[in-house]
């Protein structure tokens, strides 16, 4: 007996899943040991790291928030935008559908865990018999009638780590949920910071265009007045009446971007255009300045970055699941152990109650017919977890380039917008200079409109720069998952301990 169990043990440590660690995950997927394009995101361990105002933050509303917000809202220091963050993580369809997945995987693993326990069921019955038999002295038989207790048991021994494999399978499909939900946070982070960045822009863009269109107007009515009093030809005054039509054109192009971004970002928060109105008016943005961005650094290793995103969590939690999936067939090949047992009693009956019935049995079967299905079906769940591993590779792949192109397109935004604020400042010299000679009337009025509509462009130029910066920061902070070095919190936390004791 002791040589079987020996034997048996043995067969159970062979059909063991073995779940890769993250630093064996790491070298599996072939993340590199740095960022290509981080060093110059990279601050000196010899400098201050973070220098800034903290007045404007709270600490208690940040803890408040899940982390991947909390990280968001030290970034981006922008009330109204936190304020419709906070709407979508709560009314987006997305996430709520990912939180009713979540409770999906939670009940599927509270059943799974179930059936590794022995099962017991209770019955109540009653018959009766009809005896009554007609013959040649038609004499009648009364019937018969009893009521019967009993209790029932039954328990499959998982010797092998069948049943316990499907369950560390559903534990990993639950944590796989979580991870789904976490990175559908994030990426309706990312998504609704940048419609509404976006959405100012174009505001703004509206705003200097319907200026640039009244400027154009006036130069197509003073070249109107010349024309009729012959002063310039038809092919002259063509141009003006060209460029006034040309701008129209671009205000009703820009109109109809604004209004669909706006749709789209209605479509994120779930709400309709007046509840929207009444948080926020997109069109009041000529005045609008840019928040204060925190000072990050990028400290940790590709493999920490990477397998910390949600997105490639969930791929590794898939490939967990499967491996366990995979064991689950593989000890569906042995033979399965169970045992039964019942007890039952005779509560009433017209022949006598109080007789009292058990069983016990116990039994062992093994595939004999079916194993050309059941090994079909292990090569089967063999080969999905081949493809869940392919997955999560493809998505490391995906995640390490949208990490670099992020990188590189912060540091190529941060130059546009220094080449751009470079000639907006001589522009802006120069529109003042126009504007001076225009009061002293030292410069045609004709002129001085297309001056000022080219200071307009300059104006909406840097805008644009300005905006593609931070929308580049919000495609890194997805990119990174998160994950990037802001010391805000923990210095507040730090600065208010004080406070609290």
């Amino acid at each position: 007996m002791r040589y079987l169990w020996l034997f048996v043990g043995m067969i159970y440590m062979g059909c063991g899943t073995q779940i890769p660690t993250l630093e064996q995950s790491a070298q599996q997927t072939h993340i590199p040991s740095a960022f290509s394009n981080a060093k110059d995101l990279l601050i000196p361990q010899n400098t201050t790291k973070i220098k800034q105002s903290t007045d404007s933050v709270n600490i208690e509303s940040l803890q408040e928030q899940p982390f991947r917000l909390q990280q968001f809202m030290a970034l981006i220091d922008d009330k109204q935008l936190h304020q419709i963050l906070h709407l979508a993580l709560k009314n987006n369809t997305n996430v709520l559908t990912m939180i009713s997945r979540i409770k999906q995987a939670k009940s599927q693993m509270k059943i799974n865990t179930a059936n590794m326990l022995p099962i017991l069921n209770a019955g109540l019955n009653s018959s009766y018999i009809d005896r009554r038999t007609l013959s040649q002295t038609a004499t009648i038989r009364p019937g018969a009638n009893s009521i019967n207790a009993n209790i029932s048991m039954s328990w499959e021994l998982d010797l092998f780590g069948k049943l316990n494999a499907l369950t560390q399978s559903s534990k990993k499909a639950y944590l796989q949920a979580q991870s789904n939900l976490a990175f559908a946070q994030i990426s309706l982070i990312a998504e609704v910071a940048t419609l509404y960045f976006t959405l100012r822009d174009n505001a703004y863009s509206l705003t200097l265009a319907k200026s640039t269109l009244k400027n154009l107007e006036q130069i197509q009515a003073i070249n109107t007045d010349k024309h009729k009093l012959g002063l310039i030809d038809i092919h002259t005054y063509q141009s003006f009446v060209a460029n006034t039509t040309a701008q129209k054109n671009t205000y009703e192009s820009l109109s109809y971007t604004f209004e669909q971004n706006k749709n789209a970002l209605l479509v994120l928060l779930n709400i309709n255009a007046d509840e929207l109105a009444q948080n926020i008016d997109f069109l009041d943005s000529l005045h609008y300045t840019f928040p204060h961005i925190a000072n990050f650094y990028i400290d940790k290793m590709p493999s920490d970055i990477l397998l910390s995103r949600p997105d490639i969590q969930a791929s590794l939690y898939a490939l967990h699941s499967q491996l366990y999936k995979q064991s689950n067939a593989n000890a569906a090949r042995l033979p399965n152990i169970s045992l039964s047992g019942s007890i039952g009693e005779i509560l009433y009956s017209t022949n006598g109650a109080g007789s009292l019935v058990f069983q016990i049995a116990n039994s062992i079967t093994a595939p004999l017919l079916n194993r050309t299905s059941l090994k079909q079906n292990y090569l089967i769940q063999k080969e999905l977890s081949n493809e869940a591993y392919y997955t999560l590779q493809n998505n490391v792949n995906t995640a390490l380039s949208e990490v670099e192109n992020a990188l590189f397109d912060m540091q190529s935004k941060k130059n546009q917008v220094q080449n751009t604020q470079n000639v907006y400042d001589i522009g802006a010299k120069a529109y003042e200079s126009n504007s001076a000679k225009n009061k002293r009337g030292l410069l045609d009025k004709n002129d001085f409109l297309s001056n000022e509509n080219t200071y307009f462009n300059l104006q909406t130029q840097l805008h644009n720069a300005k905006t593609s910066e931070i929308l580049s920061l919000i495609t890194l902070f997805k990119a990174l998952g998160g994950n990037l070095a802001l010391e805000q919190i923990e210095n507040l936390q730090k600065e208010k301990s004080p406070l609290r004791k």
